[in-house]
């Protein structure tokens, strides 16, 4: 019941603050519409509260709303891991001559989405700060500061790993501005560090509403940050302070990956743990699940109530179409739902990283979790003689050429069900209603075995790796002389794929990773012949230089005339 209360908060009640903590400068250049103000509107410390629940509410609808546009591309629409079918090639994110330039409107809003967060929170403290602002306790208010700060340095530090050199603001705006400075990169980490060691002992160790930020978010977003930071400037240091912070988290004897078996279907045989992390009411620390350091929130209930983002659309968009497979029956719990393949996995993710000679027993690209065997299943094709059979490989090839290439792939469980909720209500198998992560301590521990790396402790870096593979019962371990930078690119493609934001990683690992590792794991060659340079950011929209009139900025290499 606490998170249902805590979901549906947001649900009715973000509306009511759009219009006081809309983005700075855009809300700026408005004429008001109403006669609410800053000063009329909050007056007591329970509606700051409920200013920092939309702060929730957009960080989820940026990251975990794969409806629209920017959501595909946080989930890494264009890289190395994700691509589309050729049949949605208008919707792809992956051109260098039309799709990914200065005024990609995918990329403006993901830029709009960070600052307006960055406003909402400034507002926020500005407000939680004031003394005449009345809360129930000091601790109230404080918890009030720190989320907004974390939501705050978390803004900032994705802005400066996606855009580089942009803007630090840590002041509500009240006068329309055209003169926000540029900060480096480094700038704008330390910033973000600045304000989330700050509130480390103001955050919960643990907390009863599931989704609201603990201290182990900011612990991980300081080990990213000082990583991130680390790769600007060289510094050693700041590699210690990253593994530093990932240390605390991960040896602090509050989170442990999961090992055995667990949640209401655990006894469900053919399965295995990495199966079991991504099921129904096994998401959230308060599940029993001890990997899991924040989850967002989706609730079939709040969605019920009016919070169309309380819905996780991942079958409808991550699923293949096995529909035009003859003799299967695409939209039922064996096929995973309505998949409409919106985007498809790489050859990297399908079956590079999965060959024996790296991955061999490793349950997490075995059958249970990555279905690659197809059964006949209609009763109805050719008198039900065939249901139960594989369906062989050339009748599954000439199902994908006609769907123009690209549709036909493997089903991935970890982005379905086959338990569906609201088909009373007549909803399609195209939702599913189970939390999702947004940090997995094994995300930690990659951060900790990249920040080890960095300093030349490639054993530090393969013992960490291993932590994660032996969990996966891989029957291959790593050893130094494998560990690089591609090596853990490709550890977390195998374990976070479709739960970490791949352009914040490839952008923030620096050098020409990004556009190296696109290059050659691209799918389709128009992606490979439209990038003709290298990159570590996106381009700055070109919205945000020409508000900025009254000072100069200057585009990120290589995007200028694009």
């Amino acid at each position: 019941m606490m998170k249902i209360n805590f979901i549906n908060k947001i649900a009715l009640l973000s509306l009511l603050f759009i219009a006081v903590s809309c983005d700075d400068d855009a809300f700026l250049e408005l004429e008001p519409e109403t006669f609410l103000t800053v000063d009329n509107v909050f007056t007591s410390g329970a509606q700051v509260e409920q200013l920092v629940l939309t702060m929730y509410q957009q960080d989820r609808a940026l990251h975990g709303y794969i409806d629209n546009n920017q959501g595909r591309v946080m989930y890494g629409q264009g890289t190395d891991v994700f691509t589309v079918p050729t049949f949605r090639q208008n919707t792809n994110f992956s051109d260098y001559n039309s799709t990914i330039t200065p005024n990609a409107g995918r990329l403006n809003n993901i830029y709009a989405d960070l600052y307006q967060m960055i406003s909402r929170a400034n507002l926020a403290i500005s407000l939680a700060e004031q003394e005449s602002m009345p809360f129930q306790s000091d601790e109230a208010r404080e918890y009030v500061i720190a989320q907004s700060k974390f939501f705050r340095a978390k803004a900032h530090g994705q802005a400066a790993e996606l855009f580089g050199r942009v803007a630090i603001v840590d002041q509500p705006t009240t006068t329309v501005r055209f003169d926000y400075e540029q900060s480096e990169r480094s700038e704008i980490y330390q910033f973000a560090i600045n304000d989330l060691e700050s509130i480390l002992n103001d955050l919960p160790v643990t907390t009863n509403e599931p989704g609201r930020v603990v201290r182990g978010a900011a612990q991980h977003f300081l080990s990213e940050f000082y990583l991130g930071l680390g790769i600007e400037t060289g510094s050693e240091a700041a590699y210690d302070q990253s593994i530093k912070y990932a240390s605390d988290l991960i040896d602090g004897g509050m989170y442990f990956l999961m090992e055995n078996r667990f949640g209401s279907r655990a006894d469900e045989p053919d399965k295995n743990v990495y199966w079991d992390l991504f099921r129904l009411n096994n998401i959230n620390y308060a599940d029993g699940n001890t990997e899991s350091i924040w989850a967002y929130q989706f609730d079939y209930d709040a969605y019920n109530a009016g919070d169309e983002g309380a819905r996780l659309a991942l079958p409808y968009y991550l699923s293949p179409v096995w529909r035009a497979i003859e003799g299967v029956i695409g939209e039922d719990e064996y096929t995973g739902g309505r998949g409409v393949a919106f985007l498809r996995p790489t050859d990297l993710t399908e079956t590079i990283i999965w060959d024996p000679s790296i991955s061999d027993g490793d349950i997490r690209g075995d059958e249970s979790n990555i279905r690659r065997t197809v059964y006949y299943n209609d009763p109805n094709y050719e008198g039900g003689t065939k249901v139960g059979e594989v369906v062989p490989q050339d009748e599954l090839d000439a199902a994908n050429e006609g769907l123009a290439d690209g549709a036909y792939f493997p089903i991935y469980e970890k982005f379905t069900t086959d338990q569906f909720e609201g088909l009373e209500d007549g909803e399609r198998r195209q939702n599913i209603w189970r939390d999702d992560y947004v940090i997995r301590l094994p995300e930690t521990i990659l951060l900790r075995a990249e920040a080890k790396l960095r300093k030349g402790d490639a054993q530090g870096a393969a013992d960490d790796i291993n932590i994660i593979r032996r969990r996966a019962q891989c029957n291959v371990l790593a050893t130094p002389g494998m560990v690089d930078l591609d090596f853990i690119l490709d550890e977390r493609a195998r374990e976070l794929f479709g739960e970490e934001s791949r352009w914040n990683t490839l952008l923030r690992m620096g050098g020409t990773i990004a556009s190296d590792r696109i290059r050659k794991y691209a799918k389709y060659d128009y992606q490979r012949s439209s990038l003709t340079f290298d990159f570590n950011t996106f381009p700055i929209p070109q919205t945000v230089i020409d508000r900025n009139k009254d000072v100069v900025w200057e585009q990120n290499p290589g995007w200028a005339g694009r």
